[in-house]
């Protein structure tokens, strides 16, 4: 008897741990993820500060307030300013961008810099999520980012400065189990994707002894990817955007957006930060996890997420774990759809890498922990992700002794490798949202239309929720949701269909029995 009422405890006191767990993390999805922190931690990619011109006082009018200054809000106000040129709206639009922290402060500038769409790897859950022509599309429109950002790059003249290139990537499954389901996965991609005949390679032992890859990798998948520096890119649009557009577009950081409101006239959005008030036609979410602050209605859609990230100098990496500059590495060191490391290296020798979110897949609790947390300062890193973050790299490749004079005389090199954290947008259903945001999900009646604008009708519009890969979705979404408030008939057509923001996918997104599916 005795026994009996002790297992019984016993699964009452894990039962209950376990819906206290769930009650915390189903409060920290609901609520409400406020403002980003004033002092976030250091980002390799923002050293040195990019110098942006002064654009003075805070205007009380404006045709479009675009809330974000990452790869989305450039993208959505360089599609504006520069298609209004060539005579896409038809007259001079006042635009101001808002910034809670510095220039390009979130995710843009916490990332891998690395632009490697899953491809392969999805196309299964999405033609179960929606169907094959539909999963096509979505990784087709993934795909097109890598040509889409070189051609961005280009024009702007901003090749050398963002690093953009085509780079090789190696996709490293140590489990044999998990690399048998990722060659079945390819075969079944390359049929719904014919045009990818060939552009996947299975590589062998060699290959991996070539990398320097330890032998326990069961095996490699290696396709084109890109890399390049994020904020570079961001910030050297922008400052050619406030030169060239000095009279029409003005950007104001450490200016947060902390109200969207009516007019009493209904002819405008009141949109109030703490330097003032700007009256808006049109207001922009290019927010990210921070979306659903201003829009409460998107709570438990897009959900925040802190990931971590690491700079590794070349002197404290053993010389024979060096991959080549051309190289970029995501590694599944376990069966599982959110364990997953990646690596990417600069011209320059530093090699950045992230992941860690389940340590290896050992403990989910490390991904429930950052679920839900907006937090991204150095005082809020957790601990476990960030000393895998700088010790994982010496289990991945073959280390040595030498290290051009540097090693500690182990394994372990000496100097830290830089950490910091970033906040991703996690979508309930798996899909970013984009398009313009009903009143019943923004809670905010539409302006009333303005006969005498050759634009769309005046109201809210969003990007967001791209699950931790904005940098093959964002800047097509950018420039198609600028399409929209131009009003131009083929705005969006390109747009995958699950992507639209709409009241019946808004009823259906659930975050819970999303990740639950995805387990």
């Amino acid at each position: 008897m005795g026994s009996t009422v002790s297992l019984a405890l016993s699964l009452f006191v894990a039962f209950k741990g376990l819906w206290n767990s769930y009650q915390n993390l189903s409060e920290r999805l609901a609520r409400d993820p406020g403002l980003p922190v004033p002092s976030p931690s250091a980002s390799y990619w923002c050293e040195p500060k990019a110098e942006l011109p002064s654009c003075g006082e805070l205007p009380p009018e404006a045709d479009i307030v675009i809330i974000g200054s990452g790869i989305t809000g450039t993208a959505v106000a360089r599609s504006l300013l520069d298609g209004q040129r060539k005579g896409g709206s038809g007259g001079v639009l006042r635009i101001v961008m808002l910034e809670a922290r510095d220039v390009c402060s979130g995710a843009t500038r916490r990332n891998g810099g690395h632009m490697s769409p899953n491809t392969y790897q999805d196309y299964d859950v999405l033609s179960k999520q929606f169907n094959a022509s539909v999963a096509q599309d979505i990784i087709r429109y993934r795909l097109q980012h890598l040509p889409a950002l070189l051609a961005v790059a280009e024009e702007e003249k901003l090749l050398e400065a963002s690093q953009a290139r085509t780079v090789r990537q190696f996709d490293v499954y140590v489990q044999p189990s998990s690399f048998e389901r990722a060659k079945d996965a390819l075969g079944r991609f390359v049929v719904g994707l014919p045009e990818r005949e060939g552009q996947h390679t299975i590589c062998n032992e060699t290959t991996a002894a070539e990398l320097n890859l330890r032998a326990k990798s069961a095996g490699l998948i290696s396709q084109s990817a890109g890399a390049l520096h994020p904020y570079r890119l961001v910030t050297g649009i922008l400052g050619r955007l406030l030169r060239e557009h000095d009279r029409s577009f003005q950007l104001f950081p450490n200016t947060p957006c902390t109200d969207i409101a009516l007019s009493r006239d209904n002819a405008h959005y009141l949109v109030s930060t703490p330097s003032g008030s700007i009256q808006a036609r049109h207001v922009v979410h290019a927010t990210n996890a921070w979306a659903s602050h201003l829009l409460p209605g998107m709570r438990k859609k897009i959900a925040p997420f802190r990931a971590h990230m690491s700079a590794h100098h070349r002197n404290t990496i053993p010389s024979a774990a060096r991959p080549d500059n051309g190289a970029e590495f995501v590694f599944y060191p376990v069966d599982s759809p959110i364990a997953f490391d990646y690596l990417s290296q600069q011209r320059s020798g530093e090699l950045m890498f992230g992941g860690g979110a389940v340590l290896d897949g050992f403990s989910e609790d490390a991904f429930l922990s950052n679920l839900g947390t907006t937090d991204d300062s150095t005082e809020a890193e957790d601990f476990l992700v960030s000393s895998y973050m700088c010790g994982a790299l010496g289990r991945y490749f073959v280390p040595d002794n030498k290290n051009d004079g540097q090693s500690s005389g182990g394994n372990i090199p000496l100097g830290a490798p830089r950490t910091w954290t970033g906040i991703i947008g996690l979508s309930a259903d798996g899909q970013p949202w984009i398009g313009r945001v009903p009143p019943r999900i923004s809670r905010r009646t539409e302006p009333q239309p303005d006969s005498k604008s050759d634009i769309a009708p005046p109201g809210e519009w969003i990007a967001a929720g791209y699950m931790g890969e904005g940098m093959v979705n964002a800047w097509l979404v950018g420039e198609a949701l600028a399409g929209m408030i131009l009003g131009e008939p083929a705005a969006g057509e390109g747009l995958p269909a699950p992507f639209a923001i709409s009241e019946k996918r808004w009823k259906a997104a659930d975050i819970e029995s999303y990740f639950a599916d995805l387990s």
